[in-house]
């Protein structure tokens, strides 16, 4: 098969010519999909002293797998990215992956570097609430109302933590501080991997939020795999996830977000694994479950996993740019060892998902997901 997108023929085969507007869908035949390049606003693609965990280049893989164009990278490297310089060597190693590569610039102990840097968004996480205190903040927060950029909270108050605990409260109180804080400062908020209802509902009028596959879809009682079921924001209670997953169906959700977060399966294996969670390769597929389960509809997989990000990121990820993947209409198992980037283990094993990617392209350049699509025209 041969797709032919505004007069751009794309993929080798039989020609298959039409014209796919900017946010919109096309079944071409009975078995694919054609779909907006997906964007993830949040992932971890580790790399410098973290390489172990997962490099640029496995995320990369990762992403295309999975039908994803463009990524929002953490700064929560080793070293963490709170300098201009850091940012900009980041940057430019990001520059040379094969998908378009956005970051998030960390909380710097000096603002100046802000203003050097000139991030469009800034991620803050509770261990930077606790180093720095709120007042640096809400400094953080004037600064980044003055030039333009996006303050994105990681949001649990890190003074509800109790022995390694991090109790629902947490997240809340971290909202409440933040909706004052940003009526206060005029800063432009973005809540990331929001994991309760309520925090949904708390948002709305003054922040975006997104949510996650493994908040939506896994819960304190099916997922039991111990340490790699483990992830900031905890999983919830089944009841939570249940609401949470009745906010994004009723529309309230902004957008959706992976959190992609590898680590060595011996860590999350230990007796203390670190949280994070693998699915990037297959959040699509987990998202378009919902699709075909008709929770949600095909518009809200574009506007959430597509659009919306694209637009927060400010990337391309309109179709007849050169920027699509192709699914097949079928379910599958979810299987860790069939992943391509560095990470190979997820809490999903065995979950049943929809619409398996079999090529993604990226500004014209198309990417193959296994043999069905095998060369270009």
């Amino acid at each position: 098969m041969c797709i032919a997108i505004e007069g751009r023929v794309y993929l080798g085969g039989r020609l298959a010519r039409f014209k796919l507007g900017r946010g919109k869908t096309l079944q071409f035949s009975n078995r694919h999909l054609v779909l907006p390049g997906m964007v993830d606003i949040h992932v971890h693609f580790r790399g410098w002293e973290l390489s172990y965990k997962e490099t640029l280049e496995g995320g990369a893989a990762a992403a295309l797998a999975g039908g994803v164009v463009a990524v929002g990278d953490m700064p929560n490297t080793r070293p963490h990215i709170r300098t201009a310089e850091l940012y900009r060597r980041r940057m430019e190693e990001g520059s040379r992956l094969p998908v378009v590569y956005r970051l998030h610039m960390g909380v710097p102990r000096d603002l100046a570097e802000l203003d050097a840097a000139r991030p469009p968004t800034v991620k803050v996480y509770p261990e930077d609430v606790a180093e720095f205190g709120w007042g640096h903040v809400e400094a953080l927060m004037r600064r980044c109302a003055g030039l333009g950029c996006a303050v994105v909270f990681h949001c649990e108050d890190p003074s509800l933590f109790r022995d390694g605990e991090r109790p629902p409260e947490a997240e809340l109180a971290c909202v409440e501080k933040v909706r004052r804080l940003a009526v206060d400062t005029g800063a432009r908020v973005h809540l990331t991997h929001v994991s309760l209802p309520q925090t949904v509902d708390a948002a709305r009028g003054w922040a975006t939020v997104d949510v996650t596959p493994h908040h939506l879809l896994l819960d304190r009682e099916n997922c039991r795999l111990g340490g790699l079921c483990l992830v900031n924001p905890r999983l919830r209670e089944p009841r939570q996830r249940r609401e949470l997953l009745a906010r994004l169906a009723a529309g309230l959700v902004d957008m959706y977000a992976t959190d992609h977060a590898p680590h060595a399966l011996e860590e999350k294996l230990s007796a203390a694994p670190p949280p994070g969670i693998c699915s990037l390769e297959v959040a699509l597929p987990l998202l378009l479950s919902l699709w075909r389960r008709g929770v949600i509809a095909l518009e809200d997989v574009v506007r959430l996993y597509s659009y919306r990000p694209a637009r927060f990121l400010g990337v391309n990820a309109d179709p007849t740019a050169g920027y699509f993947t192709v699914v097949r209409l079928e379910e599958f198992a979810v299987r860790g060892e069939e992943f391509a980037g560095t990470c190979r283990h997820t809490p999903f094993e065995g979950f049943k998902a929809f619409g398996r990617v079999v090529a993604t392209a990226v500004g014209g350049r198309v990417y193959f997901r296994d043999g069905e699509v095998e060369e270009l025209c």
